[in-house]
């Protein structure tokens, strides 16, 4: 098998196994509980934000643990709507952003301008502030084509227009893998996914920096356990996705992944006609590769993979028909926008698995397009 979805969900690491094991057989009590057991699971939690406020420079208190990104997405925008609240946003979110905006009352939703990479318009930016802007929110990292946006540049706009917009990134793509250090970013709130870093699904956070989590409204009530978010506390994924992370940035995998990138980019070019690389050349994740083939139509090509056991995810409408809103958003032709293919790799990737799936993509792009 060949698994090169990695931007869906990637496989969780042996010691995040372990950790998530470890607490559900020794330190399984609730750990809002007053009895010694119940500090025993706490104080994984304690470690786990010891852990993650280490990676992204915070204070560990300024972190608050969700079932993963979507939710942090939903209560961040949710919290801070409201019928004299102007947002700004893009057009190319993940949907938990794009949904979120559209189901929540504001003033007006502004959609910024960006490039047919992605890059927002800082220029558009600036003409777009205005008294009324309460929050910007933006994806650090795109999850279709891997586009990094300048969020300090960014920042840098926002704070010096008026200190008080708050600004939230998605940073489900980015967090252990790019540096997602909130305070040289200059972000207000942060949300990410343990899936996306070898650890458990279904578990995630908000960073919430000090002195707006008033702004905060909870999305479920009955408790107090995470204050925004109410339920007895899943410590042991908690605790598995801390470890996770620890091991994901300690495997120092970035520059091999790169190397799988160019080198993908480059067998595909030389390999393959009419073809467009959708990620850019600069300011790129190296863990997704977003690749458009004309007189193709992508969920064929999925499933042709698929049968040599190569997993990829399609980049078009077909896929869930969200990502056709993004592919719009970013102006690509509608020649090759039928055919992307999005390839997101992991340490676990050789260059030999790519020249095996370049030679699956040559023999069923070939035989599509003699039908097509």
């Amino acid at each position: 098998m060949i698994y090169l979805d990695n931007a869906a969900t990637t496989k969780i690491c042996k010691k995040a196994q372990e950790a998530r094991a470890f607490a559900e057989e020794s330190a399984f009590a609730n750990s809002s509980s007053l009895h010694s057991f119940g500090m025993k699971s706490n104080a994984l939690i304690i470690k786990a934000k010891e852990i993650i406020s280490s990676v992204i420079d915070s204070n560990p208190n300024e972190l608050y643990f969700t079932k993963g990104a979507t939710e942090a997405n939903n209560i961040v925008i949710s919290s801070l709507s409201g019928e004299n609240s102007i947002a700004l946003t893009s057009s190319i979110e993940h949907s938990s952003v794009y949904d979120s905006f559209s189901n929540n009352e504001y003033k007006e939703i502004v959609y910024l301008k960006n490039d047919n990479y992605g890059f927002i318009d800082l220029d558009d930016l600036k003409n777009k502030l205005n008294s009324d802007v309460k929050l910007v929110s933006l994806i650090y990292v795109n999850n279709e084509i891997g586009t990094i946006q300048d969020i300090k540049a960014i920042s840098n706009i926002i704070k010096s227009y008026n200190k008080n917009i708050i600004l939230h990134i998605d940073a489900t793509q980015a967090l252990g893998k790019i540096s997602c250090d909130v305070n040289k970013l200059g972000v207000d709130l942060m949300s990410f996914s343990s899936h996306k870093f070898h650890g458990p699904k279904g578990v995630g956070g908000l960073y919430v920096r000090k002195g707006i989590l008033n702004k905060i409204k909870p999305v479920l009530y009955g408790g107090h356990q995470q204050v925004i978010s109410s339920g007895t506390d899943n410590h042991p994924e908690i605790y598995a996705m801390s470890i996770a992370l620890e091991e994901q940035i300690a495997s120092n995998e970035y520059e091999h992944v790169n190397e799988l990138n160019l080198y993908m980019r480059d067998i595909i070019l030389n390999n393959i006609k009419e073809c467009r690389i959708n990620t850019p050349q600069d300011n790129y994740s190296p863990y997704i590769l977003s690749v458009g083939f004309s007189n193709i139509k992508s969920e064929v090509l999925l499933h042709m993979f698929e049968d040599k056991k190569i997993y990829v995810s399609s980049g078009s409408a077909c896929s869930k028909g969200d990502n056709n809103r993004i592919l719009l958003g970013l102006g690509i032709d509608k020649k090759y926008s039928d055919g992307v293919i999005r390839f997101s790799f992991s340490n676990d990737i050789s260059k030999k698995d790519l020249d095996y799936t370049l030679d699956v993509l040559k023999e069923s792009i070939d035989t599509i397009r003699k039908v097509m």
